[in-house]
């Protein structure tokens, strides 16, 4: 487990060859907070869960038997997006998480096996966009919201994130999903084919494995052969996403210090 102020952020485990990633902090752990104030059970981004995930996906690289990657939340979130209580209290810090953050997006947008997103609750802001850069999503049929509330923070994502938005939703979609902040149902993201299937939160985590499972059968994606071909693939696939998210030359407003954190409805 990775650990951050004493607090465990993630769990790395193995069913057969696929890599499983636990973000720590379920509906048990609501009480439990960051030093800066920011609930555990939100999953936001800040540095030490950047490098968490980029440790997990690390490890699952280091496993020759790994042929898909599977990452689940607990309780009501899958991610709230960015930590901005942390990136309040370190504002000259602010544009390098969004560049690593930006970083990560790209690497699990084109990572060199499939990667699933069980999403268990809220997927929000970056969070939500952290959902988009994998391969297939499973979502919570029963509760959970994905939106961009970037107008209403006083904020303008980096051409990196809009590029990602745009390159894994329909065009009818992003006129309110980006520039309005709209909020979406799974039922809604369900019709519009923005994730892949909708099932009870219980069987979020079973039928994304399912799905894993599925995908790989019959000794599919297994060995660098597979791995170097499927990068390369989903590079030309997403090329100019790629290029921007590896390439963050704008910041989204947090360093300025006009934005303001509580511009949205609380979840």
């Amino acid at each position: 487990m990775l650990r951050s102020c004493g607090h465990e952020l993630v769990e790395v485990g193995k069913q057969g060859g696929i890599a499983t990633v636990r973000l720590r902090g379920g509906r048990k752990d609501e009480g439990d907070v960051f030093e800066w104030g920011t609930r555990v059970c939100e999953h936001r981004i800040n540095p030490f869960m950047v490098q968490a995930l980029n440790e997990a996906l690390d490890a699952a690289l280091c496993d020759p038997e790994c042929v898909a990657v599977v990452v689940y939340g607990e309780g009501r979130f899958f991610c709230n997006g960015m930590d901005l209580n942390w990136i309040g209290k370190n504002q000259d810090l602010a544009d390098k998480l969004q560049e690593d953050t930006e970083k990560l997006l790209a690497r699990i947008l084109c990572f060199e096996v499939p990667t699933i997103a069980a999403i268990n609750g809220h997927f929000c802001a970056a969070g939500g966009m952290l959902g988009l850069a994998f391969d297939y999503r499973v979502m919570n049929s029963q509760n959970g919201l994905f939106f961009v509330p970037a107008v209403d923070l006083g904020l303008v994502y980096s051409p990196g994130m809009t590029c990602l938005m745009k390159a894994k939703t329909p065009t009818g979609m992003h006129n309110e999903m980006i520039v309005m902040g709209k909020r979406y149902s799974a039922k809604d993201l369900l019709e519009k084919a923005v994730i892949n299937q909708t099932v009870p939160y219980s069987d979020v985590f079973a039928t994304s494995l399912q799905y894993a499972r599925q995908l790989t059968s019959g000794g599919r994606f297994r060995g660098n052969k597979y791995r170097d071909t499927m990068k390369r693939i989903k590079i030309n696939t997403y090329s100019d996403t790629y290029s921007a998210l590896c390439n963050s030359s704008q910041g989204m407003g947090f360093k300025g210090g006009e934005w303001d954190a509580h511009g949205k409805s609380k979840l």
